[in-house]
């Protein structure tokens, strides 16, 4: 693992018990609420120490990392070998050696066959011992009892360099910016003037009152705006020249004093130390707060400092608003302290001050301190021993090498490392309800009739256990026409049972024995200890010809009745679960007994892989009728693995989606838990039998209950071009939309509706009532946008559309969505209305001022009473000026209209913007006897002179003209 990418996973996993630890230390705060603010700045000062010291946890004290290479914790079963097996007890797993490997050469270039199921995670009991070659030299690593999972695997590294990047270069703008404000304060400092004699020594005199310790200079300075104390080495205070020459002593009194209890709190370094935090975490969300809650508690520590050492609260407060006015609110600086912070710390810390009943002494609570100290401790403790939620994938011990995968096979001698892995020493469960152990021999040599479950990769929403397998093993059913290559080992103390495969093989048709085998084929059973092993094994030659040997003890023997009933008892759970020629044995049985036999098989099988491969054949190669449908739906119901689920359903016929079958197929696509196999299933269905309506009706249902956003919408983009109005589908379908959290899903799928049925007067009704629910303005601006080319002008739509619109917060958004519909072609009056009243709503003067210039475009005088209500609404003088004018400028606008506009105009305050509109009204429309009654009575209402006389003058002009 390299050191960037043990440095991004600390850094990440840092982001979130950051904040969990910020958030209970908000939590303590809240619980004490009378500390005060010396005791909170210190406790929040211990709280931004902790969320650094957080992420240096994995350093010293995660013992289980989420990136621990998988080659040296665990045994993984590898897609690209071809041996596999299962500790169930306390034992030892060995890799073969060189000389073993290299016999082996040619069942090495066939995959392991497993069928794919869903495998539980392993019990914690008894470990067991994997050993695994020592090729290479490896550092040392610790012994440990689980690889925690992370809930976010980042496996790109790409993101990782863009990650690192971001990080290096937000550390970097905000050093630099420390840097020059660095450079800032000695400057500020080398170029102010020392004050008068005068006010050095009442310095000197209040600093020696209050027990100020650090030699202060005071300073004036005409560059500043706010006072301020600089730190470090030499301290200093400053005062804007204006405020030394407007303040009266008390108040300047007040004010250093102010100054002199950051000095002598030492905030200056606090400071510094804070923004170094800040710039070595800079996407860290809890140093921020922690940062803004101490900004305000030191402040209110200084002003309960200076109250308690003049004694006087109100007239203090009466000061600082005093300066905060005449500083205009100015910050003091990046690494300076200021009397007065921005307005709302301000009015915080002035309603701290006048509250008589708060906690006004100015020393440290230490019990309170103490008990905060032992919390953010054990929170400390607590979160670096917790597993990271987030981690970079890792193949190797080493980045720079290929993945070294253990590959487990029997017992071979051989020195190697040893790393302890938790196994269970008992019924080790590999697939739901089947359990390995009931097939070790008890001590009386009898086998229980259990199933034996092969070992199988999970779907990709469910890896194996805690790690994931580097790649998913082929499953039998994949390679029915070509050979199988396949070893499994059980272990159970001294006892064993191991099944190898190599090449096509077809078993007898009661499965008691090994019928054919491919040329070079070989079939291989063992069962027992070392010293009472029964052995079962069949070769064939390069013509096929089987040669069949049974050993007991390690002595030949012929395969007596004993043996075969030996054979008997074990072959059958066997072949059905692992999955080995399915294909055959499905045909076979099939013969024999018709589809109910093999359904009646498939309940034998307990293995989810070897169950899903059993019904895609029982699919594939027979014709069911509608109980034997039920029969299977119920069995697929019983597959515990959501991926193999899936992977039948999506196998069934289309014509078996009948009115007697749906119901039970969708009770199965129901029990899918994960979302991304639902998906699947659902898209399937859409594909097969999307014609009719109780299957849509079914899929919007179904759809509803997906927890995904993506997969949720995914499925209803789908459905929206088979989508039908009738049967209910509508109803549930705008339900389903309608449970998408995610506004931008959401939208999407608002969008596909519209483009596939938007003409549908139901379905635009529909979809704009599902869009007035986004959140999102942006989102939801689109979708309405999108409507306006389906608009039509009943009342129905109508109300619709401008509810949605009416519903968007963002002025914006608002103002496009209407500016659209204004361009919509053959609106009536009602509409246009319609838009008017809506953009009353509108906050922002320019954009309400947009939609009703593009409104005049059109003819608005049947809603002139709506459009003036709008315009009339425009606080801003200049956009309600622009609106009239447009107006007024518009070919063909009548009489009524202009004195309309003219009345308007009156409530403009600007006497220019307002003379504007009534010169304009003047030169076009002062020959109407009422226009040029309105122009002179609203021309009383201009103030200034000049504009009075420059409008009077145009009316004259045209008065004489005409």
């Amino acid at each position: 693992m390299t050191h960037v990418n043990f440095a991004m996973t600390t850094l990440l996993n840092g982001i979130w018990e950051g904040t969990l630890l910020a958030a209970a230390m908000w939590l303590f705060l809240k619980l004490f609420p009378r500390l005060n603010p010396t005791t909170r700045f210190t406790v929040l000062w211990v709280t931004l120490l902790s969320v650094l010291v957080l992420p240096l946890g994995p350093l010293t004290s995660r013992v289980t990392p989420a990136y621990a290479p998988m080659s040296t914790n665990l045994p993984v079963i590898t897609a690209a070998n071809q041996l596999m097996s299962v500790a169930a007890a306390p034992d030892t797993i060995q890799h073969p050696t060189a000389s073993q490997r290299h016999t082996k050469a040619a069942s090495e270039l066939h995959p392991v066959a497993a069928p794919k199921s869903k495998p539980l995670p392993l019990l914690k009991q008894e470990p067991a011992v994997v050993e695994t070659p020592n090729t290479a030299p490896r550092t040392a690593s610790p012994v440990v009892t689980a690889v925690p999972h992370p809930l976010i695997r980042i496996h790109s590294a790409s993101i990782l360099s863009a990650l690192a990047t971001m990080w290096v270069f937000l550390s970097f703008v905000l050093l630099a910016r420390l840097g020059f404000g660095l450079l800032k304060l000695r400057k500020l400092k080398a170029e102010a003037a020392e004050v008068s004699t005068e006010w050095q020594l009442r310095l000197e005199d209040l600093s020696r009152i209050n027990d100020v310790r650090r030699q202060t200079q005071l300073l004036v300075s005409s560059r500043i705006a706010a006072p301020m104390s600089l730190g470090f080495f030499h301290p200093a205070i400053l005062i804007p020249q204006a405020l030394f020459d407007t303040l009266s002593d008390s108040e300047l009194e007040h004010v250093v004093l102010h100054e002199l209890a950051h000095l002598r709190r030492r905030d200056d370094w606090t400071n510094l130390a804070q923004k170094v935090i800040e710039a070595m975490l800079p996407i860290q969300p809890a140093i921020y707060w922690v940062g803004h809650q101490m900004t305000i508690e030191r402040e209110m520590a200084c002003d309960d400092w200076v109250i308690a050492a003049t004694g006087t609260v109100e007239r203090y407060a009466a000061s600082l608003t005093r300066v905060a006015e005449l500083s205009q609110w100015r910050h003091a600086g990046i690494l300076a302290a200021g009397a007065t912070g921005n307005r709302s710390q301000l009015f915080t810390r002035v309603h701290h001050m006048l509250d008589k009943t708060r906690n006004a002494a100015p020393k440290l609570a230490l019990r309170p301190l103490a008990a905060a100290i032992a919390a953010a401790g054990v929170l400390i403790y607590v979160g670096v021993r917790t597993p990271q939620m987030i981690a970079f994938a890792q193949n190797t011990a080493h980045d720079n090498s290929h993945p070294q995968v253990a590959a487990l096979t029997p017992l071979q001698p051989l020195h190697a490392a040893q790393v302890q892995v938790p196994v269970p020493a008992h019924n080790v469960v590999l697939e739901q309800g089947t359990q390995l152990s009931a097939l070790i021999p008890e001590s009386s040599g009898q086998l229980p009739p259990s199933p034996l479950s092969p070992l199988s990769p999970g779907s990709p929403e469910s890896p194996l256990a805690a790690v994931a397998p580097p790649a998913p093993m082929t499953p039998v059913a994949s390679q029915q026409s070509g050979e199988t290559h396949m070893e499994m080992t059980t272990r159970n103390g001294m006892t064993s049972l191991s099944v190898k495969i190599d090449g096509s093989i077809e078993f007898t048709d009661d499965d008691s024995d090994v019928k054919s085998l491919s040329p070079g084929g070989r079939f291989r059973i063992e069962d027992g200890n070392l010293f009472s092993a029964r052995v079962y094994d069949v070769k064939a030659d390069s013509a096929g010809n089987l040669t069949k040997t049974y050993s007991v003890g390690g002595s030949v023997k012929p395969l007596d009745a004993e043996g075969r009933a030996w054979l008997a008892r074990l072959m059958p759970q066997m072949i059905r679960e692992s999955g080995v020629g399915a294909e055959r044995r499905v045909a076979r049985i099939l013969r024999q007994g018709g589809p109910q036999a093999v359904i009646t098989e498939i309940g034998l099988i307990h293995s989810d892989g070897s169950k899903r491969i059993y019904l895609e054949q029982l699919f594939s190669q027979a014709t069911l009728n509608i109980e034997q449908l039920k029969e299977a739906a119920r069995l697929i119901r019983g597959i515990s693995s959501d991926g193999d689920k899936a992977q039948v359903l999506t196998t069934v016929d289309g014509k078996y989606f009948t009115g007697d079958l749906r119901g039970n197929l969708f009770d199965a696509v129901q029990s899918i838990s994960s979302d991304g196999d639902k998906r699947r299933v659902l898209s399937d269905i859409l594909n097969k039998d999307a014609g009719n309506i109780d299957t849509l009706l079914s899929v919007a249902r179904t759809a509803e209950h997906i927890s995904s956003d993506g997969d949720k919408a995914q499925v209803l983009i789908e459905m929206a071009n088979p989508y039908r109005a009738n049967g209910g589908v509508a109803m549930a379908y705008f339900e389903a939309a309608k449970s998408v959290s995610s506004d931008g899903d959401h939208a999407r799928v608002l969008l596909a509706m519209l483009a596939a049925h938007g003409d549908d007067h139901d379905t635009l009704a529909r979809t704009l009532r599902s869009a007035q629910k986004i959140s999102s303005d942006g989102d939801k601006a689109r979708v309405l946008k999108e409507a306006v080319a389906r608009y039509s002008d009943d009342e129905i739509i109508r109300k619709a559309f401008i509810d949605a619109a009416d519903s968007i917060s963002s002025d914006g958004d608002h103002q496009q969505v209407l500016v659209t519909l204004v361009h919509r072609q053959g609106l009536s009056s009602t509409t246009l209305g319609g838009i008017a009243h809506s953009a009353q709503r509108i906050s922002s003067d320019g954009d309400k001022a947009r939609v009703l210039v593009e409104l005049a475009g059109t003819n608005v005088e049947p809603v002139r009473d709506d459009f003036f209500a709008a315009a009339d609404s425009i606080n801003s003088d200049g956009d309600h000026s622009h609106v009239l004018t447009v107006l007024l400028d518009k070919p063909g606008t009548s009489s009524a209209m202009a004195i309309a506009a003219i009345q308007s105009a009156t409530r403009i305050s600007s006497d220019g913007d307002k003379s504007r509109v009534l010169l304009d009204a003047a030169d076009r429309y002062s020959k109407d006897p009422a226009v040029n009654s309105a122009l002179r009575k609203a021309v009383e209402s201009v103030h200034s002179d000049g504009e009075y006389r420059s409008v009077m003058t145009e009316i004259m002009r045209h008065d004489q003209n005409h």
